[in-house]
């Protein structure tokens, strides 16, 4: 049987004449070590992309009671409870930029924002949406006829406000799209995301004690495709969530003080972060795919940052390995004889 190793461009160690190609050493040991992971990894498992145990980076140098931040042209944008600034910091070297002061935010309850889209939302209070440039000038606003629990921007740019019982899309004006009753065992719904046009994923229980908290996978009419919760003696209490690389969903567990990552069919979990004691619980998150980072915010007001995310994909293994920078850890879900 003949083994086809894919060329991953023109490495050095590949050698031609006229007729013949000749491979040297280190490209061949590039691609054989794809060759081996394809063997040995199930490429369809997503969690085979993601560290075993994420590596603490830093806290944010912020000064700001942080209750919500998101990532967004590759810049981490900070709110504070009742502050009328926001922080800005380099996604990459995690040093603050600058301090925008936007007059009409006085309480900020919440912001989201696509990483590739110039636009950043802001809940003003309760009832008001406020649609800010990345230098903090407020383009248009809207109000809400009822009190909120979070949003969200969708892959097209719509927004996503999350309610109790209830999602509702807006495009960037303001206009509502439509307005999707959720699943009557869905109760206090804390926070949304749209993975797509017919699929959202929810969390609720809001952190009751009271009530029963999952994470469901729910169709446009607010019917529930599927929900992972958990059982035993310890209370399961998903508040955040934030879109990963593929299809993974991050799930912030405020009592057990953890991060979770599902896999798009919420079928299947993972937790590389486990926040200690010192700390608050996390309160929120957000992803930044350039790096594979991960932002919590946390119950004490701080900003702690990971990188959650060992590669992109089989191919950046091949030149991470040909090119000597090869990861220092490797996913539970590899061998134990192929770690490094």
């Amino acid at each position: 049987m003949q083994h086809d190793f894919t060329n991953p461009g023109s490495p050095a160690g590949c050698y031609t004449t006229e007729n013949e190609v000749f491979y040297g050493p280190s490209f061949i040991a590039a691609n054989l070590r794809v060759y081996l992971l394809r063997i040995f990894v199930n490429v369809s498992d997503p969690f085979v992309f993601y560290r075993r145990k994420a590596s603490f980076i830093q806290q944010l140098s912020s000064k700001l009671d942080v209750n919500g931040l998101v990532v967004c042209d590759h810049r981490v944008f900070v709110i504070g409870i009742s502050s009328p600034t926001m922080e800005v910091f380099d996604a990459m070297s995690c040093q603050q930029l600058e301090t925008l002061t936007i007059s009409a935010m006085t309480d900020p309850w919440d912001i989201a924002a696509r990483a590739t889209n110039p636009y950043l939302y802001v809940f003003e209070g309760p009832y008001q949406v406020l649609r800010l440039n990345l230098n903090g000038q407020i383009v248009n606003s809207w109000q809400l006829d009822e009190s909120q629990r979070a949003l969200s921007v969708s892959r097209r740019n719509s927004v996503v406000i999350t309610y109790s019982n209830r999602l509702e899309e807006f495009d960037n004006v303001g206009n509502i799209l439509r307005s999707i009753r959720l699943d009557r065992s869905v109760s206090h719904a804390s926070h949304s995301l749209s993975l797509d046009a017919e699929k959202f994923i929810v969390c609720h229980g809001s952190g009751l004690s009271s009530i029963s908290h999952s994470v469901c996978l729910m169709d446009s009419e607010g019917r529930i495709l599927n929900r992972y919760q958990e059982s035993g003696r310890s209370t399961y209490q998903p508040l955040r969530l934030a879109v990963a690389d593929h299809g993974c969903v991050l799930v912030a567990d405020i009592h057990n003080r953890r991060l979770q990552i599902l896999n798009q069919n919420i079928s299947q979990t993972h937790n590389p972060i486990n926040i200690g004691r010192e700390q608050g619980g996390p309160l929120g998150v957000c992803y930044d795919s350039s790096y594979g980072n991960v932002y919590i915010n946390t119950l004490d007001g701080k900003v702690l940052v990971y990188c959650i995310r060992t590669r992109s994909s089989l191919r950046s293994e091949c030149f991470d390995v040909h090119s000597g920078l090869i990861p220092d850890q490797l996913t539970s879900t590899m061998p134990e004889t192929m770690e490094e």
